[in-house]
């Protein structure tokens, strides 16, 4: 008989007790987490002994996580010790269109699904996730990881790595741009399941910055070996949600206190100019925001929250007059307003709706931003980018129009010129914008945001020529399971019909000739995302060629020798990337037609694809175009698949890789 009151073995010990190697006592909670005011956790031993039942399984205790105040995101790391519990980093306020009507316990179900169904889930038991044990019984620590960094300096020098390069904010910077430098921050083990601020190296100063962090915090290190690991993503999403939330206090800071100081009262330049190379203090908040605005929607998947952000950045930029500004204008203060109009514009291309301020608004003074890369005035990319996304929201008015019910009380001569001029229009600055697809900028982030925005400019052209003449050419038959961007999905309830007679004779071009606008618009596109500038090839920017030669793909001399930053890094900052899913829609369309004739030995109606049909050799000619396509689709599934960090569209890369593995099933 033992002795009463002796402590008797028990059969699996808390997280708690293990990580401090503490005798536990098996309660719930056990005396020692009791005398320690700390969470208790139980999971499964995996060190042999009997089989557990599923019945036994489920008797299993999990960590009931106490819900506390997130601590002020003005407060220093160093001098915070409050931890942030995961149940708490879930927002509170929901936009009225996010799923209200899907069970709580299954939206990150449908998050996986969908990038816009719901944002992803915080709401994770940690326990699930990780266990300090099993990385302790390999003698190694494998995770996970979260990127970091510990000056401000080194935050802004990153932002040009992986943000700069796909809008620029800034001017060129004024220190040497240098290597990437991240530190890895891995919680301790007795902290799993907590969010705690203080344990951090560094946090940042200014809401720009904290903002840059939320998006950064998104790209894995390159010692984290399994990123795709859901304890791995789910650091990563909750640092970077917590940044996202104080940058947004910090800037709501910011505007009041401009609010209450005067102009002239307002410092000109930052006390500290690697904060932001020479940006002035009223600037922090407007592309903190501007940068928050790019958070929802490439992270969280929310183009109404990144709406809300993009219109308070041009509410804040206007009442420091930041619109009418003369020929005097500093870069620094021309780029912050001209992102912010960017960035407003493009969501009302994602949300087709109207932008709260227009490019023709005769308030609006300030000049357009210019790279030194060039002298001419009208070779920019700024230019080409507003003017694009303008004709871009003129294709969406169209296209509106035409969903009208009562289509049939449209003009048709008005209609039909109208059409005719959007699409030269898109065609002229398609062929514009192609220049900056020629050879790549050297080592210099300006130079690099020259080409890269300039592409942008030209595959947006090529997406919204597409918009313009999707419906034509395919009648809108869908293809993806999930809807992602306008694409109709397969399983919405609406029955397919196609166009109807009035449609058809109100759009001027023949279903061939859009069909054929399509292909060259996507294959432009696929181009583009090709050779577009990506951070991947920025530890070769010192060997010679500098970033002369740019496929991304696997394989590419460039990238194949660090197989670390390839696994981790995203291709780019993927904002633009419904352009990828609109071109791959054609191109599966199109590949289906021609198959479709192959089959019926009709090669002859596919005819109009090919540049000079012969009858003699058309089917050798429809096979090299159906190899040209897939070539196609898979330069723009990989790039999909490179930006799955970003999870408002992993869900895309999800959905093209499923159509393409049954178009493709070898």
């Amino acid at each position: 008989m033992p002795r009463q009151g002796a402590v008797h073995p028990v059969k699996a010990a808390c997280l708690a007790c293990r990580a401090s190697k503490t005798r536990c006592d098996g309660t719930q909670p056990c005396n020692p987490c009791s005398d320690r005011t700390r969470d208790c956790i139980y999971r499964p031993s995996r060190r042999g002994g009997p089989r557990r039942s599923i019945k036994n399984e489920k008797k299993v205790q999990r960590m009931s996580v106490s819900r506390s105040s997130i601590p002020s995101p003005q407060t220093s790391g160093a001098d915070s010790e409050t931890q942030i519990p995961i149940t708490n980093l879930v927002s509170e306020t929901r936009d009225a269109d996010s799923n209200s009507e899907i069970d709580p316990s299954l939206r990150h179900i449908v998050g996986l699904l969908t990038p816009f169904s719901s944002e992803p889930s915080l709401d994770v038991d940690p326990g699930l996730l990780w266990s300090p044990q099993e990385a302790s019984d390999r003698n190694e620590i494998t995770g996970p990881f979260l990127r970091v960094y510990d000056s401000e300096k080194d935050i802004i020098n990153a932002y040009y790595h992986y943000i700069h390069p796909y809008i620029s904010l800034l001017p060129s910077a004024e220190s040497p741009w240098y290597e990437d430098r991240p530190q890895v921050f891995q919680p301790p083990p007795a902290e799993a399941g907590t969010i705690d601020k203080s344990s951090l190296p560094y946090w940042p100063t200014t809401s720009f910055t904290l903002a840059l962090s939320a998006l950064l915090a998104l790209i894995p290190p390159p010692q984290d070996s399994n990123p795709s690991a859901m304890c791995h993503v789910w650091l990563r999403r909750s640092y970077a949600h917590v940044y996202a939330e104080a940058a947004l206090s910090k800037a709501e800071s910011e505007i009041d206190d401009l609010q209450a100081t005067n102009i002239a009262d307002r410092g000109s330049i930052a006390e500290n100019r690697y904060i932001n190379c020479g940006v002035p203090i009223e600037l922090r908040p407007i592309l903190a925001l501007i940068v928050l605005s790019l958070y929802e929607y490439c992270q969280r998947g929310n183009p109404s929250r990144m709406r809300t952000r993009a219109n308070q950045a041009i509410t804040t930029a206007m009442d420091i007059s930041l619109h009418c500004l003369d020929s005097t204008a500093s870069e620094v203060h021309r780029r912050a307003w001209w992102s912010a109009i960017y960035i407003l514009h493009f969501n009302s291309i994602v949300q087709t709706s109207r932008p709260i301020v227009t490019l023709k608004d005769p308030r609006i003074t300030t000049p357009y931003p210019v790279f030194e890369s060039s002298t001419d005035e009208t070779d920019q990319p700024w230019v080409s980018l507003l003017r694009t996304t303008d004709a871009f929201l003129e294709v969406l008015r169209i296209v509106e129009e035409f969903n009208l019910r009562d289509i049939a009380l449209l003009e048709p001569s008005h209609r039909q010129e109208q059409i005719r001029s959007v699409d030269s229009k898109l065609s002229l600055l398609g062929a514009k914008s192609a220049s900056y697809a020629g050879l790549a900028r050297r080592n210099d982030p300006d130079k690099v945001a020259f080409q890269s925005m300039g592409m942008i400019a030209h595959l947006l052209a090529h997406s919204a020529r597409i918009r313009l003449h999707r419906y034509r050419a395919f009648t809108d038959i869908p293809l993806f399971v999930e809807k992602h961007c306008d694409l109709t999905a397969v399983n919405e309830r609406a029955a397919h019909t196609g166009p109807s007679s009035t449609f058809e004779a109100l759009f001027p071009f023949t279903e061939q000739e859009s069909s054929i606008i399509c292909l060259k618009s996507s294959l432009a596109i696929a181009r583009v995302f090709r050779y577009l500038p990506s951070p991947r090839q920025r530890q070769h920017a010192n060997s010679p060629g500098g970033y002369d030669s740019l496929s991304i793909m696997e394989g590419s001399p460039l990238v194949a020798d660090n197989a670390a930053f390839l696994r981790n890094c995203p291709s780019t900052l993927p904002y633009f990337k419904c352009a990828a899913m609109q071109a791959s829609y054609c191109l599966f369309m199109l590949l289906h037609r021609i198959r479709a004739a192959l089959v019926s030995n009709r090669v002859s109606i596919c005819h109009y694809l090919l540049a000079q049909p012969d009858p003699a050799t058309e089917v050798q000619d429809v096979n090299r175009l159906m190899e040209e396509l897939r070539h196609a689709i898979e330069y723009l599934k990989r790039s999909m698949e490179m930006d799955k960090v970003f999870e408002g569209f992993a869900a895309m890369g999800r959905g093209l890789n499923a159509v393409y593995l049954a178009v493709f099933p070898s």
